[in-house]
Parts: structure tokens; C-alpha cells; sequence
């Protein structure tokens, strides 16, 4: 059995597709480009879209020099890997806002914040995240390489199977976590693969 690489997880999304193995996924041919291209985006919607557990950082923030210029006494920097903002420490007493790659609060210096990291290293993905990964990869790249829609909407679906099946393992394990409206609409919607949404941090119910 190999080990866990970004090459392995856009094999597994190329014999999805039917394709010819790759021998790296920073080669130089077409598809090695292609995916190479796609991988990182791919990887990052996927993370962002779910509290996942391997992926749950915590980190204590200091307040930033300046102060927003109005609504709330000071604003704090998300870490440099922060996808999405899971929960900050006395949410319930001081409420917050997330304005780009700030967090805007009243609440003293400095704060505690856990959040979704970008996780880069496959060896610490979750296994079942890892071939969610490969199928959403497959759909991702799907039309460029085979220029077939029916097999780009057959991907789509096992795509959201496996997204689903992981989340449920993951779900189980930790106590009941805070709910964000970007989770709630995913559960609420199944949509495609590229959706009208910012990438940036969520915003908390």
C-alpha cells in the first residue's frame, strides 16, 4: 500500500475518470499541469466545507495596532492558514463579525479562536476525506480532460455521496459543535462544485 501523497489522491481522481496514472503531480505534461493547477482550490473548498476534525486548530490572537474605524473597539488577524472561523472563545458575551482576514470584536486582548486550518499534508487527512478529495478532483477536471458532461454529473453525485459519508464519522466524534450559516446552506443545498460564495472565512449564525 503507498503512502498518502497529492500524487496517490490525483491517481485515484484520474482512474475515476479512466485516465492514465500520473508520475507526479508536479510533471510537466498536460494532465500533470491540469491537476497540478486544480489540486490546491479543490482541496481548500473541500476543507472549508465542513468542520472537519483533523483540520480543527485553536490559536490565541492579540488585538491589531489599529482599531476598525467604527462598530467595534478592536479587530484581531486570523492565522495565515485559517479557512473558515469555527468559534471564538465568549462568543455569547461579545459578539463579533468577520470582515476578510479580520476578525471585529469588543471583546479584551487577546482572544481565543479555533477555526478549519489548510491542512497540505495528505498523511494527516482523514481517509475517508482523502477519497472525498480524489472524487471531487475528478469532477473538478472532469470536462477538460474528457469533455464529457454525462460523466461530470455522475461525478458530481459520487462526489456529494462521499463528502456525506465522511462528514458523518467526523460529525460523531466530538461533542456538538457551533453551527455556521455557510454549514447550514450546504446541508440545506446540494449544489455544484464551484458555488457563488466567497472563500474567505464564514459568517457565524
Amino acid at each position: 500500500m503507498s503512502t498518502p501523497s497529492e500524487t496517490s489522491i490525483a491517481n485515484a481522481a484520474l482512474i475515476l475518470l479512466g485516465e492514465q496514472r500520473i508520475e507526479s503531480i508536479s510533471g510537466t505534461d498536460k494532465t500533470s499541469t491540469l491537476v497540478n493547477d486544480r489540486y490546491a482550490e479543490v482541496r481548500d473548498d473541500l476543507l472549508r466545507s465542513h468542520s472537519w476534525n483533523f483540520a480543527t486548530k485553536r490559536a490565541q490572537l492579540a488585538a491589531d495596532v489599529a482599531a476598525p474605524l467604527w462598530g467595534f473597539d478592536r479587530q484581531y488577524t486570523l492565522p495565515s492558514d485559517c479557512l473558515r472561523l469555527l468559534d471564538v472563545e465568549n462568543r455569547s458575551k461579545y459578539p463579533y463579525r468577520v470582515e476578510g482576514r479580520k476578525v471585529l470584536t469588543d471583546m479584551g486582548t487577546p482572544i481565543n479562536i479555533e477555526y478549519t486550518a489548510r491542512v497540505t499534508d495528505p498523511l494527516v487527512m482523514d481517509v475517508m476525506f482523502r477519497q472525498a478529495l480524489a472524487a471531487a478532483l475528478a469532477a473538478d477536471i472532469c470536462e477538460a480532460i474528457t469533455g464529457d458532461d454525462q460523466k461530470v454529473a455522475t461525478l458530481m453525485s459520487m462526489r456529494n455521496e462521499k463528502i456525506a459519508k465522511s462528514r458523518q464519522p467526523d460529525g460523531q466524534e466530538p461533542s456538538p459543535r457551533h453551527l455556521e450559516a455557510s454549514e447550514w446552506l450546504d446541508a440545506r443545498e446540494e449544489q455544484g462544485f464551484v458555488r457563488n460564495v466567497p472563500t474567505g472565512v464564514g459568517t457565524p449564525l
